[in-house]
């Protein structure tokens, strides 16, 4: 009787594969039978899956924007002052604590370049894109209502900044990781929001 497979334990681990490969030689350098070698699965396997690369960068974006999200919840469930909250939030996006959230960050860089210079992924990195946007207006909102913001400008721009604050930290983070510790990266951010709180 052949073995039976678990389809979802088998798609992450091609995922997890995806992520090593991605994070040490790149998109670029990236292939489904690389992918496969990685996993220790055949192409076809990892193809059943995913049958096009484009397939399988889509969802390993999805993981993790998924991990990231669930990251989120649990800050927004703690017991904690709005703007010790905020902080933690904004953290998530600069993510520096363990090595594979440094990982997921440098895979996020790569993405984004790629994306940039392929038109196939302009869409999914415009989606991204709206999902920092509204996350950055959601931490906004919550200082103000606690007071933190009292003379709130124009969500929009200040979410804009807050944005290109966080994008460029990332991306330092990623090129100059010896740089940045995770202490390093909170002190950061609480200068940045104590500089938008009045």
């Amino acid at each position: 009787m052949p073995k039976k497979v678990d389809y979802n334990e088998r798609r992450d681990k091609i995922v997890e594969a995806a992520f090593y490969v991605i994070y040490y030689h790149g998109f670029e350098k990236t292939s489904l039978r690389e992918i496969a070698k990685k996993a220790g699965l055949s192409l076809s396997s990892v193809q059943l899956h995913f049958p096009k690369q484009k397939d399988i960068y889509t969802f390993a974006m999805d993981v993790i924007f998924q991990r990231f999200e669930e990251r989120m919840q649990k800050i927004g469930q703690a017991d904690q002052d709005d703007f010790e909250n905020a902080v933690h939030m904004v953290k998530q996006i600069i993510q520096v604590h363990t090595e594979e959230e440094r990982m997921e960050n440098d895979i996020w860089v790569k993405f984004t370049l790629m994306a940039t210079m392929n038109p196939e992924y302009q869409e999914l990195n415009e989606e991204y894109r709206r999902v920092n946007l509204n996350f950055a207006k959601n931490i906004l909102r919550v200082l103000y209502k606690s007071g933190y913001i009292t003379h709130f400008r124009n969500i929009n721009e200040l979410a804009h900044s807050l944005i290109i604050f966080t994008t460029g930290l990332v991306f330092e983070s990623v090129i100059y990781t010896y740089l940045y510790s995770d202490q390093l990266v909170e002190k950061k951010v609480r200068e940045y929001l104590k500089n938008i709180c009045n």
